[in-house]
């Protein structure tokens, strides 16, 4: 009904009717009236500007505000209310941006409060809800009128929401004196008002949109951290800003996600940031698991935590330390059930050792450690920290990532937009063996082939999920921040190195040929064979199987073929390695295949002419068993030092000679008894005097590293004892030899090789009676997270077939330094002082034999059907090596692996980084700006045109609602004269890019602007916000924080 049509004595307004709402009554009255009282429960800046044009002819306003809320004392009230009606108003100018891009209309209300034409108050003393408007007109005849109701100074309230509002006449001089009394006993705050509304119009700077836009990028990359990390925490204060950064970068995602990488590069620290983690997860009382590798479980975690944080430990300690093997020790079984019942969180060193889900257990084998860890790691939140992501496969990222995803394809899709986490790296593999690796199709189904490290990651850096999950940064950017703290700081000198030099890898050449003599031949006769080396028939029965058996076996599991085909695959390599590796490492798995070999046969042997064929060819070998009799019960039986052994165990189970040929097996089988047969005879003659590898190391050792503390190492542990045997014969004293085998207490054996970086000293060694390692020969069981820092000297005596593996051994001497440390190695051992802290250089040499280096690639490429190519010059692979420039390449390649060039981000952070050193009320100044902050500056370009924009986009939180805290940040970039967008950051920081100095420069086409904003949210919605699938009635447009007009 239009009231203000009828005849009806009361007028009532209630936004009811499309066209006769509050607004249009109040646009009414201002062509008449002199003056307009205003009571509200709250005032926005869309209610003036409804009225511009309008409420200029006024000659004032006043404006009595309060709100809903009880407060014990006045001036808390007064404070309150004077903060939330400022707030209020400071969202309404928000809201009103969003379709009012540059505030047309705000400047005049501006004028108008500083001349006081309008006034603002807030009433204290008491709670004020009172919503009227009282208008007096400029002519008497036409006198005052009231409009009192519900309708709050808003625009929802005089436009949108139904009110009951009535016009009053009579009762007018009452209502005013009323409004006189509170208006006296309310307090100013026009200067509030005017100060809120002053900073949504002020000219900003293109510096300040730059350094917000900077400031919101970092805030995913450097989250801020509360006040207890900065005053209570006792780790906190011993790291460095890159660290600092990395823990709570660390803490935000898993925070997001349940689960958290980080990804540093070797030698960065990242214990003491994991120290850090568990610091936090304990202070907010949470029962916390660590498991670390067992050469580290000792010397580095508990040493270090014990020395940090005692407290940790003990009858009411909240953390347990384990080894990765402890998780199949039988004893431990019912503590692994109390922690999968109530541990909280899950602490990964080295955690790429459970990169392979493995077998699940059951019909007598063996549940992996990786399933056990899953069904513990349930409902916990973890914490995965690796320095290689990826060892083989991009799937070994995936693996890890389903210990918290749980297995849930769609895990994911609330937050990325990932809806099949399988399929998803089903394609980045795609895109690996397309754009990396030059792979065709055919190519990729003819076998599956490993990728290294350096491959996956130009992959997989600009990839959503490794943004999401992994913190990661580069030895650069560590050695960049480290010295712009460092230096902000005033230091100078030994401060500012943190990372020791790194000399170019030296090549110690030795001849094959020499060691082996015939045996050579005999080995690279036996790879050119149909069937390399071996036939290995016991692993790959499927080849056997007659028809009906092997249709059965395909279509119960397609993949069984190919599985087979790898573990014959990996047997040749492996005996390939060892072959390269030692005369001994050679015969010992040359003595067990066959035993193993002939196991299986004398089980199969079942008509009379395969058991005499048995019994000759043992009696014809009778002086070979004897051999391998003695070979075997000293050899190293633990086959955990080398990944790939443990695949000779996966012989055929029992074989019915229905459904296999097994007298064709059988003949493989003697074949290859006869073939490893030949080779054991020859391998009888050798002498360790005909090694010339082992002579190369002694030459290395009496020269080179003479009086040296060297750390060899090798893949296998029959070479690890071999050279620790011969060294001791050939006179070297203080030499030691550790592996997977070894029972001793390994902290012990690592504190006497390197004292000084594990918490001793050479003189606390000797007043403890223990001698001081000069010498250690290591496994891999120490070529990960530890500190052996105290040697600045490496040998890997085996050819490097896996770069990553080459990398983390590097990475347990060319380490980040402490000054104090290398201060009192110094100052224990004076003749040390040329090499130590600013001298610091670390060298290494690379076992390499120049003369047969291309037929034992050519025979790893026959087994693998990869190509890998080994500089001569360095020792590291390479691409092409065709010139002797190319070697230089491949160092340079290498030397890119290992320290990293910095990543666009990390680029991004150490500019940030130099911002807040140069201004440290810089962050606090960002913060206090209002959103959707504008400003322009010049194209770098002349004559080009763009907009740059900053957006804040939703992201799920653990109640399920959708919010902007902690969202993913976009840059975007549009070009004007292309209508191209750019979102990369980096490449748009180099528009962006300013100083405070920087002119203010706008075009003032301001239409122009607001439809490239416009378009440009258009185009987020329909990609990045529409693959969220966000539900109705949650945040489902992004948020602008900024942006920049380039002309």
């Amino acid at each position: 009904m239009d009231n203000r049509k009828s005849g009806d004595e009361l007028l009532i307004v209630d936004n009811g009717d499309p066209e006769w709402k509050t607004l249009a009554y109040l646009t009414e009255w201002a062509d008449i009236a002199r003056a307009l009282d205003v009571a509200t429960g709250y005032f926005e800046i869309g209610s003036l500007l409804a009225l511009d044009g309008q409420w200029q002819k006024l000659d004032k306003i006043r404006i009595l505000m309060g709100d809903e809320v009880t407060l014990r004392t006045r001036r808390a009230l007064l404070e309150s209310l004077k903060a939330r009606a400022t707030l209020k108003l400071d969202e309404s100018l928000e809201q009103e941006k969003e379709k009012n891009d540059f505030l047309a209309g705000v400047p005049a209300i501006v004028e108008a409060l500083c001349k006081g034409q309008i006034e603002c108050r807030v009433y204290a003393k008491q709670k004020f809800h009172a919503k009227a408007y009282i208008m007096h007109a400029r002519s008497r005849v036409v006198g005052s009128a009231a409009l009192v109701g519900s309708s709050n100074f808003t625009l929802p309230g005089l436009t949108q929401n139904i009110e009951l509002n009535v016009q009053l006449r009579r009762e007018v001089d009452q209502l005013q004196a009323w409004y006189e009394q509170h208006w006296e006993e309310s307090e100013d705050v026009g200067e509030d008002v005017l100060k809120i509304i002053q900073r949504h119009i002020v000219e900003y700077s293109p510096f300040e949109v730059y350094a917000r836009a900077l400031r919101e990028l970092m805030r995913n990359h450097i989250p801020d951290v509360s006040e207890w990390e900065k005053t209570q925490s006792k780790i906190y204060p011993l790291l460095a800003a890159y660290q600092r950064e990395g823990y709570a970068s660390l803490m935000q995602i898993a925070d997001k996600f349940e689960g958290a990488f980080l990804c540093d590069g070797v030698g960065l620290g990242k214990t003491f940031v994991g120290m850090m983690v568990i610091e936090r997860l304990l202070h907010d009382r949470k029962k916390v698991v660590l498991l670390a590798p067992k050469a580290a479980v000792e010397p580095v975690w508990k040493s270090t935590l014990e020395r940090y944080l005692p407290e940790a430990f003990g009858v009411w300690g909240n953390l347990k330390i384990y080894a990765h093997t402890d998780l199949g020790v039988a004893r431990l079984q019912q503590e692994w059930e109390d922690i999968a019942a109530h541990a909280d969180a899950v602490v990964i060193d080295e955690a790429h050792h459970f990169r392979n889900p493995g077998a699940l257990g059951g019909e007598g084998k063996r549940e992996s450690r990786y399933r056990k860890l899953f069904r513990i790691c349930e409902g916990k939140q973890l914490y995965l920290l690796t320095a290689t992501p990826i060892n083989n496969s991009l799937r070994d990222f995936q693996h890890m990532i389903e210990l918290f995803s749980r297995n849930q394809g769609n895990y994911f899709a609330p937050q990325l937009g990932i809806h099949s986490l399988p399929t998803y790296f089903s394609e980045m593999e795609k895109k690996l063996d397309r754009e990396v690796r030059g792979l065709t199709p055919a190519m990729q189904m003819e076998m599956p082939l490993e990728v290294n490290e350096v491959e996956a990651e130009s992959v997989l850096r600009d990839e959503k999920i490794f943004r999401s999950l992994v913190v990661q940064r580069s030895r650069t950017y560590a050695r960049e921040s480290q010295q712009k703290e460092a230096a902000a700081r005033g230091e100078t000198g030994d401060k500012l190195k943190i990372f020791p030099d790194r000399e170019a890898p030296k090549v110690a050449e030795y001849s094959i040929k020499k060691t082996y003599g015939k045996l050579l031949q005999m080995v690279e006769a036996a790879f050119n064979k149909d069937k390399p080396l071996f036939a290995l028939a016991i692993y790959y029965p499927l080849a056997y199987a007659k028809d009906e058996e092997k249709a059965r076996l395909m279509a119960a599991d397609r993949r069984v073929e190919n599985q087979q085909q790898q573990v014959v695959g990996l047997i040749r390599t492996n005996f390939l390695k060892r072959f390269e590796s030692s005369t001994c490492a050679f015969g010992v798995s040359c003595s067990r295949l066959l035993l193993k070999l002939l196991t299986w046969v004398e089980a199969y042997v079942q008509e009379e002419g395969e058991v005499r064929w048995l019994e000759k060819w043992k009696a014809r070998n009778a002086d070979v068993m004897a051999y391998v009799q003695e070979v075997v019960p000293t050899a190293f039986e633990n086959e955990e030092d080398d990944a790939d052994a443990d695949l000779e165990d996966d012989a055929a189970d029992l074989l019915s000679r229905e459904a296999y040929r097994i007298s064709e097996i059988l003949l493989d089988c003697f074949s290859d008894l006869d073939q490893i047969a030949e080779f054991l005879k020859e391998l009888r003659k050798f002498k360790p005097q005909h090694d010339d590898k082992l002579r190369k190391l002694f030459e290395l050792l009496k020269k080179d590293l003479k009086d040296r503390k060297v750390l060899i190492f090798t893949q296998f542990s029959d070479t690890a004892k071999y050279l620790q045997q011969q060294l001791e014969e050939a006179g070297f004293a203080a030499v030691d030899e550790v592996d997977s085998s070894d029972k001793r207490d390994r902290g012990e054996v690592i504190r006497r090789f390197a004292p000084y970086y594990n918490g001793s000293s050479s003189p606390e060694l000797q007043a403890d009676g223990l001698a001081e390692t000069q010498i250690l020969i290591s496994t891999d069981v120490l070529s990960e997270g530890l500190n052996l820092q105290d040697a600045t000297r490496l040998i890997n005596y085996d050819l490097h077939w896996n770069p990553v593996r080459l990398m983390q051994r590097i990475g347990r001497v060319d380490r980040r330094m402490n000054p104090d440390i290398e201060a009192r190695i110094v100052a224990d051992n004076p003749r040390l002082f040329a090499e130590r802290g600013d001298n610091n250089v670390v060298a290494y040499w690379n076992f390499l034999p120049p003369e047969e280096l291309n037929e034992l690639l050519t025979l790893y490429k026959r087994v693998t059907h990869k190509t890998l190519r080994i500089s001569k010059t360095f020792g590291i692979e390479g691409k092409k090596l065709l010139r002797p420039e190319d070697d230089f390449d491949a160092l340079r390649d290498f030397t890119h692996a290992l320290e990293g060039d910095k990543s666009p981000m990390e680029d991004l952070a150490l500019a940030w980084q130099g911002l807040e050193t140069a201004d440290p009320a810089l962050p606090a100044h960002l913060d206090a700006l209002p959103g959707r902050l504008f400003s322009g500056k010049a194209h770098p370009q002349p004559g080009s045109r763009a907009v740059f924009f900053c957006y804040v986009l939703p992201v799920k939180d653990h109640n399920g609602d959708w919010t902007y805290e902690g969202g993913p940040v976009m840059w975007l970039l549009f070009d004007l004269s292309r209508e191209k967008i750019l979102d990369a950051p980096d490449a748009i920081a180099e528009f962006i890019r300013c100083t405070p100095d920087t002119p203010r420069r706008v075009t003032g086409e301001k239409e122009t602007l607001s439809e490239v904003r416009l378009r440009i949210e258009k185009y987020l919605k329909n990609t990045i916000i529409k693959s969220l699938n966000i539900p109705m009635g949650q945040l489902n447009k992004p948020l602008l924080k900024c942006w920049m007009e380039l002309a």
